[in-house]
């Protein structure tokens, strides 16, 4: 080992060495076209759900749902992610969408912590441009116990768009969870 190998910078030095990169070329402020809304959206059946902005979603694709005795066939369980039990649900079964369970392979977890649930979905989640929708003014029928956590409704080439709030939702199926 040569004494050159073994030679070590000042704090300042190492933290002044190296030049500023030009940041004038990126897009810092979002100036890209602001009439552009983009959310992520899922569909079930013919009903599409949007996730709420500002929600911290994930997906899982390889995860183990532990079931619970006594409850619902809609409530799969919990998963485990990262140290935290998730819920894990079966909105289209829950809905009346299907009926019997069917295996789903992505987990759509939302929010994070303590307040996080799960819910079994087909397919990916994609990023829409909701700032062309047709905004309906009446929310058309939906499942039972779904319309009253709806706070958007789009129309897109016949599938219903709803803007759902989850938590609401989720808190509210609570005490149905057991059999």
């Amino acid at each position: 080992m040569d004494a050159e190998d073994n030679v070590w910078l000042e704090p300042e030095e190492a933290l002044t060495r190296f030049k500023r990169p030009d940041i004038s070329l990126l897009d810092l402020e979002g100036s890209a076209d602001a009439s552009i809304e983009h959310r992520y959206g899922f569909k079930l059946g013919n009903i599409g759900f949007l996730v709420p902005e500002k929600t911290l979603s994930e997906v899982v694709r390889s995860f183990q749902v532990y079931p619970v005795p006594n409850t619902q066939l809609w409530f799969q369980g919990l998963t485990n992610l990262r140290g935290n039990l998730i819920p894990v649900y079966d909105l289209s079964l829950m809905l009346g969408m299907v009926d019997q369970p069917v295996a789903h392979k992505n987990l759509l977890v939302l929010d994070k912590g303590a307040s996080s649930i799960g819910m079994i979905i087909d397919n990916l989640p994609k990023s829409y441009d909701v700032s062309s929708w047709h905004t309906l003014m009446h929310t058309p029928k939906l499942p039972a116990g779904l319309t009253e956590f709806i706070f958007e409704v789009y129309s897109v080439k016949d599938v219903i768009w709803v803007g759902f709030d989850h938590k609401g939702f989720f808190n509210s199926i609570k005490s149905k969870i057991s059999a």
